[in-house]
């Protein structure tokens, strides 16, 4: 019922806002399912097909060091710039919103001038609903997005460690 009600005060524009966060739901929960679930069964299948490819005694660990470090990078960095530009059409869907809304109140003020607030409030509802609802979308979505990153560059520099120390940690 409430969100029915955020949308028909909110206007259209609030569907493409819930598409949008859909979207950015689904790419965010699919990285840290990466993270946290299958991340560990990446590393030990890369690191014995590696094992298998290149032989610790005909190959510089350097080499496989920087070839597995790049391809555990590409892979868990995969579909971060179409999160970033996700999250960055939010404020611009929200200022959709905004526009959209003010063209209401425009339109109320020239059909029954200013004397009448109560006709201009459904208009300034479909103004400023839009743009709250991006921002929230928009500082969630930042908030988890730089927790990913910081989640693999963590891994990231674990794995070195645990090449520099010639050992396997995962």
């Amino acid at each position: 019922m409430f969100f029915t009600d955020l949308i028909e005060k909110g206007g259209p524009v609030l569907y493409l806002l819930f598409f949008l966060t859909f979207m950015i739901f689904i790419i965010v929960i699919n990285k840290y399912f990466f993270l946290f679930v299958d991340r560990n069964h990446w590393f030990n299948t890369k690191f014995l097909e590696y094992t298998k490819i290149y032989p610790s005694n005909n190959t510089n660990l350097a080499y496989i060091e920087k070839t597995f470090i790049s391809e555990y990078r590409r892979e868990s960095l995969s579909n971060t710039k179409l999160l970033d530009g996700l999250i960055g059409m939010c404020p611009m869907l929200g200022l959709l919103g905004t526009v959209y809304g003010m063209i209401e109140v425009f339109e109320v003020l020239s059909f029954l001038g200013t004397g009448n607030p109560r006709a201009m409030s459904s208009g300034v509802a479909k103004a400023t609903i839009p743009t709250m609802a991006s921002m929230v979308i928009t500082l969630f979505g930042l908030f988890l997005r730089q927790d990913i990153t910081a989640r693999i560059q963590k891994t990231e520099f674990d794995l070195k460690e645990s090449f520099k120390n010639k050992g396997y940690i995962y």
